[in-house]
């Protein structure tokens, strides 16, 4: 490629990726808005799901790979743990979804069969748009207009128009579309859900009849005369109920590719955190990371503010129908899900636990095919078999192969048969022994650097090179201002790895090597997130204070999901209030001190290590080594112990770089003997008055962690998977933060 290529996504990278991977602890927020929305006690429950990925697209704009997939996603959760009859879901997939189609199904599904007090449910994946300075929904026959066309198009005020006229106030829609176009269809190693637009495309007489008559037919007093005109321009309508959206404004959405499939990386995080869900669920506890698995936050926005970030994703208007006033909804949540009720209001216990899959088919009791959609996504892409999991009878099964978000299961000897429908929780998580770190060429290098470039990457243990989009990818390869270096998926460069001017594509990786090899550290560490599914009895509190505080103030609170004691107060502190939502995702800024409190609520010890993840792809660790810091790596039972020790020679401080920082606080019933091993060697090599060293054998490390959490399995010979680390849920948890220095 030229280089007006290169300097085009260059400028593309630096200044229109405003887009976001929503912080977890703002989607978390809003699956409980959503949670609750879906378990109000109801006459019935109807939804339309609508996903299209086979677009007439080529140039500039394409195909998408995801949107069927976030139909399937939606369908299974709102049948498995909200309790819709699947006769009150209608789908439109691909070609089904006609702009005729569409309005029928609005029309005939929803507003004729919806009554007051019914929960409906939109969700719409595919391409977005403009129409002047509106948005549009691009049905699968609108195709790219020509210059001066008509647009066949929804306008989104025709969705909100739809929406009004449903006889329910309980309506949530969720669109993961975008509607501002970047200049290119692909941005790393993402496809974008937006269609191009040009300004001077015409509204379609079609729309602006269907916009009349619902006008007309609508409660609301906005109504339009006969003779009005009706553009491009036209007044507003809210949307009603509650919208979530994956990108608004000049923010870009992503079709994301996974290991073994595709799905918008909104519909997968927002789902995935809706089947860990459980009735005692506290809003401030952060579910897994299922956002941070495009690894090192792309499309980050520091700019935005947790606030507005929450409002950008949440928003939606309520409607008086007996007055016609309407009132914008805020941003307002509950602190428990005490009134939670999953799946039905008659749901048992069992059901009410939050799952990680749910049993599909059965085969002569034995054997089942299952769908994981509850697990994050990291861990799901290298879920191997060997796995176990278990039913509410404590019936356990073991994959015998998996694909995606599929897998095929069997009973273990001696255990009961399966049942259709039965909820799944994870019990043992086996994970290969030989990974690989999957490198994305970027489209902006050359066919010769790309070959290069796959010739020495081929040349590194554990490495693998791929052209971007084809399939999933850890990082990027890529070009910035004539020099080599790396990227995450999302395009955002990774600090410090780009060299010189007129270094080779060889040389260039040659030199990366390292960085490379601490990127595969850091997606082995991803690979045990396991705050959904542990059952040891774990709460971490991140605190900051800044250099003229006299007390450290909480930040972010997180717990295990599935212990059934991690509320319980400590004796020793009597704590138990976890951070107001203001203030969690709150920026740090430089020379701030960072502490954690751990709280371990089992009858043992617990053993930890902290790593924390910066811009620039380097693994830290605290300096654990010297006395009295060493203690900071056991908890005693039923105690609290506070990181660093307040004795400690050593501050935890906010450094450079600025940017999203990721911590992993890695807890085990079992001492972690090899990795404390070679962190020592590390802290021999380098000390920092930040309290903090880097890693200097990351992958050793991230190898010898796995290490000592492996377990044993006490099951037949048979059954034993081979090459395979198997980690017992009751043995280890892995909690996250992340948060901005600035």
């Amino acid at each position: 490629m030229g280089l007006a290529r290169r300097q085009f996504l260059q400028m593309v990278s630096a200044g229109l990726l405003g887009w976001q991977i929503v912080p977890p602890q703002q989607m978390a927020r809003a699956a409980e808005l959503y949670a609750k929305k879906l378990n109000q006690s109801t006459k019935r429950k109807l939804a339309l799901l609508i996903g299209i990925n086979q677009y007439d697209a080529k140039g500039d704009w394409l195909p998408l790979n995801g949107c069927v997939t976030d139909v399937d996603l939606q369908r299974e959760l709102l049948m498995h743990r909200f309790g819709f009859n699947p006769a009150d879901i209608l789908t439109l997939i691909d070609r089904e979804a006609t702009r005729a189609a569409i309005a029928e199904a609005f029309t005939e599904h929803l507003i004729a069969q919806a009554l007051p007090g019914d929960v409906v449910v939109v969700h719409f994946s595919g391409h977005g748009s403009k129409l002047g300075q509106n948005n549009t929904f691009v049905p699968v026959d609108s195709g790219m207009p020509e210059t001066g066309m008509l647009v066949k198009d929804f306008m989104e005020d025709t969705i909100a128009l739809w929406l009004q006229a449903i006889a329910t106030e309980n309506t949530t829609c969720i669109l993961d579309i975008g509607h501002n176009y970047p200049g290119t269809p692909v941005v790393g190693n993402f496809r974008i859900r937006s269609r191009p637009s040009r300004h001077d495309w015409q509204i379609d007489p079609e729309e602006i009849e269907l916009q009349r008559h619902l006008r007309e037919q609508s409660d609301s007093r906005q109504v339009l005369a006969k003779g009005d005109k009706l553009n491009a321009r036209s007044s507003k309508v809210s949307m009603p109920g509650m919208l979530l959206r994956a990108a608004s404004g000049d923010r870009l959405c992503a079709d994301a590719l996974w290991p073994g499939f595709s799905s918008g990386a909104f519909t997968y995080a927002l789902t995935q955190q809706l089947w860990q869900m459980m009735p005692a669920t506290s809003l401030y506890v952060v579910i897994d990371r299922a956002i941070a698995t495009l690894e090192q936050k792309a499309f980050a926005s520091p700019s935005l503010t947790p606030e507005q970030q929450l409002t950008s994703l949440v928003s939606g208007s309520k409607i008086d129908r007996n007055t016609d006033r309407k009132t914008t909804t805020q941003a307002t949540y509950t602190t428990s899900f005490d009134d939670l009720l999953m799946a039905s209001p008659s749901a048992t216990k069992e059901l009410l636990d939050g799952a990680d899959g749910i049993i599909r088919t059965v085969n002569n009791s034995r054997i089942g095919d299952i769908w994981l959609a509850g697990l994050p996504i990291v861990p799901l892409g290298y879920y191997g078999v060997g796995s176990i999991l278990s039913t509410p009878d404590e019936t356990l099964v073991q994959l015998r192969s998996h694909n995606g978000l599929t897998a095929k299961v069997e009973a273990l000897p001696g255990q009961s048969g399966l049942r259709v429908n039965q909820l799944l929780q994870e019990r043992v998580r086996a994970l290969p022994r030989n990974m690989t770190l999957i490198v994305a060429l970027d489209l902006n290098l050359s066919k010769i650097e790309r070959v290069d470039a796959t010739s020495a990457i081929s040349a590194m243990p554990g490495m693998l090179g791929v052209n971007a989009t084809e399939q999933f990818a850890d990082c990027l390869f890529g070009v910035q201002a004539t020099s080599y270096g790396l990227f995450t998926v999302g395009r955002s460069p990774i600090l410090g790895s780009f060299g010189s001017v007129g270094e080779s594509v060889g040389a260039a990786l040659r030199r990366l090597q390292p960085l490379l090899e601490g990127l595969l550290a850091t997606k082995l560490i991803y690979l045990t997130a396991n705050q959904g599914s542990s059952t040891l009895g774990l709460r971490a509190t991140l605190m900051t204070m800044s250099p003229t505080s006299t007390a450290p103030v909480a930040i972010a609170a997180q717990a295990t999901q599935r212990s059934g004691n991690q509320s319980a107060p400590l004796a020793a502190s009597g704590r138990n209030a976890l951070p107001s939502p203001n203030i969690l995702n709150k920026a740090i800024a430089i020379g701030d001190r960072l502490c954690c409190r751990l709280e371990n609520f089992t009858d043992s010890p617990l053993y930890v290590r902290i790593f924390s993840f910066d811009p620039r792809g380097k693994i830290m660790t605290p300096h654990f080594f010297t006395s009295p810091y060493a203690l900071d790596s056991v908890v005693p039972a039923q105690q609290e112990l506070l990181i660093p020790h307040p004795a400690a020679p050593f501050d935890w401080v906010a450094s450079a770089p600025q940017g999203l920082f990721e911590i992993h606080l890695v807890v085990s019933r079992f001492p972690l003997t090899e990795t404390t091993k070679l962190l020592e060697q590390s802290s021999r090599q380098a000390t920092s008055p930040a309290g903090m060293v880097a890693v200097s054998n990351p992958l050793q490390v991230a190898q010898a962690l796995l290490s000592d959490l492996h377990s044993e399995l006490d099951i037949p010979a048979s059954t034993k998977p081979d090459d395979m680390w198997t980690l017992d849920v009751n043995d280890w948890a892995t909690l996250s933060f992340t948060y901005r220095v600035s």
